[in-house]
């Protein structure tokens, strides 16, 4: 799969996207992204164990609280995440977070059902969490490669017909 078609399939009209290391820091990408997705009218929940709210956005602690919402069909605060096809990830953690959290992905049954797209920022992965990915089997749903959603983002928004 290109990174193109990778980048085209992380969106969904219906999705839910999440947002691992978000920060009420603006200087950090954890706060431009999830304000890249507020900007874009997407559901993003920021996944912080430190914050309650980052951008007037209810914050989650953990990504496995996120798909077990979306897998049974429940919603999470202010989310809808009862209805949505799926979650799409962006990872602004450092590479050992990164790992934990794929980690607590793959301790959730259904996850590769839920899990439509894993986008590692630039700085939140190296070569253990791309074998982990490839391990999980969900490699063919990972951006990487130095792709920035605020490069690439209006790109597969465009190209998911959004």
């Amino acid at each position: 799969m290109t990174m193109k078609s990778k980048i085209k399939t992380f969106f969904g009209a219906n999705r839910q996207y999440a947002v691992a290391g978000a920060s009420n820091n603006p200087s950090k990408f954890g706060y431009k992204i999830l304000n890249w997705y507020i900007k874009h009218n997407l559901s993003a929940i920021p996944i912080n164990p430190k914050e309650k709210e980052i951008l007037n956005q209810p914050v989650v602690s953990n990504v496995q609280t996120i798909l077990k919402a979306i897998e049974n069909h429940k919603d999470l605060d202010t989310y809808k995440t009862s209805k949505v096809d799926g979650l799409s990830i962006s990872f602004l953690t450092p590479p050992a977070i990164t790992v934990a959290t794929l980690k607590e992905i793959g301790e959730i049954e259904g996850y590769k059902s839920i899990i439509k797209g894993l986008w590692f920022q630039p700085g939140s992965y190296d070569q253990e969490v791309l074998d982990l990915a490839e391990k999980l089997g969900e490699f063919d749903k990972v951006i990487e490669e130095d792709e920035c959603i605020l490069v690439r983002g209006e790109e597969g928004l465009i190209s998911a017909n959004l």
